[in-house]
């Protein structure tokens, strides 16, 4: 967003991630049991099962195993974010140095924090576009994470439609190996009611187009918003910071990218202009999550519905 989003979300998480892929290497030996390591080898997700949903084992008969894929460079067994058992053989895909894997993938609940500079005009230093009080939010490790599969209803009635991630073995600068989860995807059911900011973006520029919709979910108004992992900064809270012209907030997840103002179904007349900023309550439908380290990716949803609860 030229100029109107000083900090991107998705840039940055790219940038960061791509620094780690530059520093790991694929170690082609193998070994027989694994644990799942970020790109900081000093920090692990904890194999604990989360209380909020019951942990699953990922067997070879519940993952498409149409094809047997080579594993002279990828271990034979590693253990998930929740203390399963992972087969390289199960793989359903192989693609470069990454192994996929369908039918499940791993989600927390976002933390209850928002803050925006519409309610706290201090929260932002705009010299350094620093908000020094959230850093120690950022560095938290090992959020709760737990497992969705296709058909599991959520706490908040999201139904999962179908869930994919991707593996991949790498060596890091200390010497060390690991299996890090580069890749991730969930799209839901049913829709889901939120309150937030909603931001449209009055031009063209990278990765955007004029009119393009933004939501950003207030996880202090709304319980139970899905997080997805993702992928080598998995191990921390993706506590985000977004900073525009007149307004900067901070929220835990990922926004959403909710269509554009020129197509999307609901009448906005009224609730949002280009290039204004605004809290709405919305209902999302199509719900989909995605992550990858290599790419730009996000949050996707259609508005249903949509209500403006403060000028």
């Amino acid at each position: 967003m030229k100029n109107k989003m000083v900090v991107l979300v998705a840039v940055l998480t790219l940038s960061l991630c791509l620094t780690a892929c530059d520093n790991s290497t694929i170690d082609s030996s193998s070994s027989s049991e694994i644990p799942i390591s970020s790109a900081d080898s000093s920090s692990s997700i904890s194999s604990e099962p989360s209380s909020l949903t019951p942990s699953y084992d990922v067997t070879s008969s519940e993952v498409n195993n149409s094809e047997q894929l080579p594993k002279d460079n990828f271990p034979e067994s590693f253990t998930g974010y929740l203390g399963e058992t992972l087969h390289g053989a199960d793989a359903s895909e192989q693609s470069g140095r990454t192994y996929y894997f369908d039918g499940f993938t791993y989600l927390r609940w976002a933390t209850p924090v928002f803050d925006n500079t519409l309610k706290t005009p201090d929260l932002i230093n705009w010299d350094t576009y620093d908000m020094p009080e959230y850093d120690d939010i950022r560095a938290q490790k090992n959020p709760e994470w737990f497992l969705a599969k296709p058909g599991d209803v959520l706490e908040n009635g999201l139904v999962v439609k179908s869930a994919s991630c991707g593996f991949e073995k790498v060596g890091f600068p200390d010497g060390t190996e690991g299996v890090i989860q580069s890749v991730s995807e969930v799209t839901f059911e049913n829709t889901l009611t939120l309150s937030g900011v909603l931001y449209c973006e009055p031009e063209d520029d990278l990765y955007v187009t004029n009119g393009d919709l933004f939501f950003f979910a207030d996880s202090t108004a709304n319980s139970n918003i899905p997080v997805i992992n993702q992928g080598s900064t998995s191990d921390t809270y993706s506590l985000e910071k977004n900073v525009f012209p007149n307004a900067a907030f901070v929220y835990d997840g990922m926004y959403f990218r909710v269509g554009n103002f020129d197509s999307v179904s609901v009448d906005l007349s009224g609730i949002i202009k280009r290039g204004e900023i605004c809290e709405v309550r919305v209902t999302l439908d199509n719900i989909k999550l995605s992550h990858d380290d290599r790419v730009v990716t996000g949050a996707f949803a259609d508005i249903v519905s949509i209500e403006k609860i403060n000028d």
